[in-house]
């Protein structure tokens, strides 16, 4: 019949030698069972109800894993940790760094410790057993600490790995994007300046505008909202605020060709005609001068409702 010892082997294993106490019960143990190992100098304490075989190296990534078993569910390694993690160049494995939920309660003077309310909007992935902030989320928590050279070093360290790309990077910019978010806006200003040297998809673009209209306050747009004028349907724009009638065209690459320039000016006249105000952006204007694009997007909008007042 196998032990208790025998059951947490595997654990112990995958866990840098590590258990907890919750490990312990759903084994079959007890807390007095921990205690016991402790006292007989088979176990230590590695954090609170996180348990240490005696004997096995302790380790950077150990003392890692400790603190986030101790942290509770939803605990991450993330920021400079991460970074190590996911072998960025030019990162150290300094004290331990994690990201908890907010609400969870943890001090520590020996350790860097975060909180976070949008951890659901990023993937936790497992590496060498350490539940961590994926490659993308660690890079934009990155930007809050490093200067735009530097990020964009090591966002190019996981281009070039195959690791990520400017869409996911963008995907993520876009779901994280709030006013006052730290680091969100070094790590739109990097990718507005870098992504040219790879085509930007009308995808993309439209995710940097949203992002950039969160990171401002403006209200939330609908995306590819149909426009109809009685039973015709006149035009599907990019973004919109149907209320106010005010429709916002992203120009991407393919309105270059002038067979869609040429499609553009009667569909434009026609939303025109029909009193909405339409206001177009190429990449190129919104890449260079993305304030001034919020400004005019917010000046409409406070034309409008003045227009409804």
């Amino acid at each position: 019949m196998a032990t208790l010892d025998d059951k947490l082997l595997p654990v112990f294993l995958r866990q840098h030698w590590l258990v907890t106490l919750d490990d312990v019960v759903s084994c079959g143990g007890s807390q007095q069972a921990a205690f016991g190992r402790i006292q007989s100098g088979r176990w230590a304490n590695a954090e609170h109800g996180v348990y240490r075989l005696i004997g096995p190296t302790v380790t950077w990534e150990s003392r890692l894993l400790a603190l986030i078993l101790a942290a509770g569910d939803g605990a991450v390694a993330s920021h400079f940790a991460a970074a190590v993690l996911h072998g960025l160049p030019g990162f150290a494995k300094g004290p331990p760094e994690i990201t908890i939920p907010r609400g969870q309660e943890m001090r520590r003077s020996d350790a860097r410790l975060h909180t976070s309310t949008d951890l659901d909007r990023c993937r936790c992935v497992l590496i060498n057993g350490i539940p961590t902030t994926d490659r993308e989320r660690t890079l934009l928590d990155l930007a809050r600490k490093l200067g735009d050279a530097r990020l964009l070093r090591s966002i190019e360290a996981a281009r070039r790995a195959g690791t990520t790309d400017w869409s996911l990077l963008i995907s993520t910019l876009a779901r994280h994007a709030r006013r006052g978010r730290p680091g969100v806006a070094r790590f739109r200003r990097v990718i507005l300046a870098n992504a040219h040297r790879t085509e930007i998809t009308d995808s993309d673009f439209e995710l940097l505008v949203l992002a950039m209209m969160a990171e401002v306050g403006l209200p939330a747009p609908e995306l590819h909202h149909r426009v109809h004028d009685g039973d015709r349907f006149v035009a599907e724009v990019d973004l919109a605020y149907p209320d106010l009638r005010i429709a916002i065209e992203l120009d991407g690459s393919h309105h270059a060709d002038a067979d869609v320039r040429e499609r553009d000016l009667p569909r434009q006249n026609d939303l025109v005609l029909c009193g909405w105000t339409v206001l177009r952006f190429s990449w190129t204007r919104f890449s260079s001068r993305p304030e001034q694009v919020m400004s005019e997007i917010r000046a409409a909008i406070v034309a409008a409702r003045g227009q409804q007042a």
